[in-house]
């Protein structure tokens, strides 16, 4: 089937907010930059997900860090049981502290990203979510994730994905190391697919710069755009 919208949900790949005293609450120190935040947050996935553009393609960014808000988690997620549910508040050694104020301020950024996504979403969507993780997290260069319920994708965008990155030159694991994809209830039907890229595939060590020469074929930004065309222009059954 072809898909009436393709919605890219960047839910991790901002740092702002981090030195925003109405929102952080962190005590922020170089461990916790270099350590914490650095290895986690999704850089430049809001580059390397639009190698391709069109009409049919929406995107919602999150503007703000997930140490500010998790806009990915589950309201009631179970995470909450070790303080980094929706709204972090410990993490290894670190403490956050805000007030109930700004808790539900903090909350409203949540609902808006969410609804956002249902939004841009209509009947025979793919929401396309977008991440990178750190190589110490796997062996892999590609993870697919998806859930196991209404939202899986069909096996034919799931051969399609797998195929494009292993003829390019990279590994691909299914629901590894992470899995399932954001997939927020709406009244109709679409399908959702999590793309997960190892750091090391695109970064250079222990950096943000985006490496320039890559030993597979194609860069991973050349890689997803032609997937996104490929969705957009022809027909997946």
């Amino acid at each position: 089937m072809r898909y009436n919208r393709i919605v890219l949900n960047e839910p991790h790949a901002a740092i702002e907010g981090l030195f925003d005293e109405r929102l952080s609450g962190w005590n922020i120190d170089d461990h916790f930059l270099n350590e914490i935040v650095f290895p986690l947050t999704d850089w430049h996935t809001d580059y390397l997900f639009h190698g391709f553009n069109h009409p049919a393609i929406k995107t919602v960014r999150f503007p703000f860090s997930r140490f500010i808000v998790d806009a990915e988690r589950l309201w009631d997620d179970p995470m909450e049981n070790i303080g980094q549910g929706v709204i972090y508040r410990y993490f290894e050694d670190y403490q956050r502290t805000i007030t109930k104020r700004q808790e539900w301020s903090l909350g409203s950024l949540w609902v808006k990203h969410q609804n956002n996504l249902k939004k841009n979403l209509c009947e025979n969507a793919l929401l396309l979510d977008c991440h990178s993780f750190p190589e110490d997290m796997g062996d892999v260069d590609i993870c697919i994730g998806f859930n196991d319920d209404w939202s899986r994708p069909n096996m034919e965008l799931l051969s399609c994905t797998v195929n494009l990155f292993e003829d390019s030159g990279y590994s691909v694991a299914i629901n590894y190391p992470y899995s399932n994809a954001e997939a927020p209830e709406c009244p109709f039907r679409y399908q959702s697919m999590m793309i997960e890229i190892n750091k090391r595939v695109y970064l250079e060590r222990r950096s943000i710069y985006l490496k320039t020469h890559y030993e597979q074929k194609k860069s991973i930004r050349e890689v997803i755009g032609q997937l996104i065309e490929t969705l957009v222009n022809s027909r997946v059954e």
